[in-house]
């Protein structure tokens, strides 16, 4: 199947069909073959592989038909037999990124990548995504292109993208084990993304980035066990209050806020700041007066 819909393409760029698109067919034709380790299977026959038939399919229409094909063919050639692994979701998710960038940028270009993730939502319904307990690269390598394709659909509709319970849910696992492991999962996070392989996208690491690793951060650690949340909010305040570097506190200080809203925390939080150990700093102290209030 995934290599019909290349030999497909092929077909279509030599085609009057193809005319206008010929050489973003060439970068689709680059990007799936990139793509080949995910369809790895034996033949067990000499069946002649059948065609995507792209006659008379608008121009404008035929990326997101190979889009959907694609789609089609990783759910059934490597979900179904290979497994949901985050290895596997980060290289399919990163091709879905490279068909929809050969698109110029405007409005349906944003759609398309909206479109993306809602491919994406579909699939972690029947296929979660599955986590190795000692694998970490693949699974970031996989959260940095979820937020790539967010960036995409936002830059392109000019407004913010809204979650769905269900992408959250999929990185869920991964964020609460850099909680619960690193002092600053915010700061480690991005540190990451800064310095991994990037599958070859130019990319500069920025505001936005932070600012969704926040949203999955905030959900995932509302989820967590009451007895975690609690020992790492006290340890954060204890980092706050020992630390004597205003920026790093400050760090510190942004990934406390993420529990603010947390209404079975709060409590908790409100008597772990009036008992802890006042500082000589002011900032310090006013971020316990503040969580104190709250």
């Amino acid at each position: 199947m995934h290599d019909s819909l290349i030999q497909s393409i092929q077909t279509l760029q030599k085609s009057k069909y193809g005319k206008g698109n010929k050489g973003k067919l060439t970068s689709i034709q680059s990007a799936l073959k990139l793509a080949s380790p995910l369809f790895a299977t034996t033949k067990t026959d000499n069946t002649k592989p059948k065609l995507v038939n792209f006659r008379n399919i608008e121009p404008d229409q035929q990326i997101p038909r190979i889009l959907d094909e694609f789609a089609n063919n990783f759910e059934i050639q490597c979900l179904q037999k290979n497994g949901a692994t985050a290895k596997n979701y980060s290289l399919f998710s990163v091709t879905l990124l490279k068909i929809i960038k050969t698109l110029n940028a405007d409005k349906k270009r944003g759609l398309l990548s909206a479109h993306g993730i809602n491919i994406l939502n579909k699939m972690f319904i029947k296929h979660p995504v599955e986590y190795k307990k000692i694998e970490i690269r693949d699974p970031l390598r996989f959260v940095f292109v979820i937020i790539e394709l967010v960036i995409d659909s936002e830059q392109n509709l000019s407004k913010n993208y809204e979650f769905d319970e269900i992408l959250l849910r999929q990185v869920m696992p991964l964020m609460q084990r850099y909680h619960m492991k690193y002092d600053n999962a915010l700061v480690q996070i991005t540190e990451e993304f800064n310095s991994m392989s990037k599958f070859r996208l130019t990319v500069s690491i920025g505001d936005r980035h932070a600012e969704i690793v926040k949203i999955f951060l905030q959900y995932a650690m509302e989820q967590l066990p009451l007895k975690d949340k609690i020992s790492r909010a006290k340890n954060i305040m204890q980092k706050i209050v020992s630390e004597e570097n205003d920026t790093v506190g400050l760090a510190y200080y942004n990934l406390l806020k993420l529990n603010f809203d947390d209404q079975e925390l709060k409590p908790h939080l409100i008597e772990i700041a009036k008992t802890q150990s006042r500082s000589g700093r002011r900032f310090a102290n006013t971020i316990l007066d503040e969580v104190s209030s709250l």
